[in-house]
This record gives structure tokens, C-alpha cells and sequence, in this order.
């Protein structure tokens, strides 16, 4: 996994990067890509802290963003809102399909 912490006003702490890295190679993992993923930090009026994930995955885009007092939990939201995201994605598939559904012949034209 490539990940790219950068902050602006704020200066990300080597246990933010790891903390981050471990959480984010389970995502990796989940989608069975190398992945780059961009983590920005920022400060927020007044005294609080943004964290804001990019990254691209198979098919699709994610980002999350998550604002609060403390560093490590700003960055730990905007995981679980990644997380939401991956996981909604993969199973949105499965509970698209309609049964007996081709490109010809639908099921509202059984109702014929």
C-alpha cells in the first residue's frame, strides 16, 4: 500500500501514519488492489482537527472526510466511513440482481 499523509498546519505523528496504514491494509486486502491513498490533514477553527481520505479502487472512488478535537479520532472516523463505503459497494451488486433478469426479456414481462 502507498500512503500519502500530508497536513497542512499539523504535522501527522508516526503513530497517526501507522495506526493509519494498519487499518487501511485491511481495506487493501479486502479489495485485492495495490492501492494510493491520500490522507490530508487540516486544521479547523477553532482547534479542531479535519482528516479528509482519497483513493481509487476498482471501479469506483471513495472519499470520506471527518472533522473533531483530536487527531487520531478525526482519522478514525474518516476510516469507518471508508469502510462503510467498500463495504456498501460490494455487496450493491447482490442486491441489484432481479431474478430470471436478462437484456431481453425482464420480470414485468411475465406479467404479459
Amino acid at each position: 500500500m502507498n500512503l500519502e499523509v500530508f497536513g497542512k498546519d499539523v504535522t501527522p505523528s508516526k503513530m497517526l501514519k501507522n495506526r493509519l496504514e494498519n487499518k487501511l491494509s485491511k481495506l487493501e486486502k479486502r479489495l485485492g488492489q495495490n492501492l494510493l491513498v491520500r490522507v490530508r490533514l487540516n486544521t479547523v477553527p477553532p482547534k479542531r482537527v479535519s482528516c479528509g481520505i482519497h483513493f481509487q479502487g476498482p471501479g469506483h472512488e471513495y472519499n470520506a472526510e471527518s472533522v473533531s478535537d483530536d487527531m487520531i479520532k478525526a482519522a478514525d472516523e474518516a476510516v469507518e466511513k471508508i469502510q462503510r463505503q467498500v463495504q456498501k459497494m460490494q455487496h450493491r451488486p447482490e442486491s441489484h440482481r432481479k431474478a430470471d433478469a436478462t437484456i431481453r426479456r425482464g420480470p414485468e414481462d411475465d406479467e404479459v
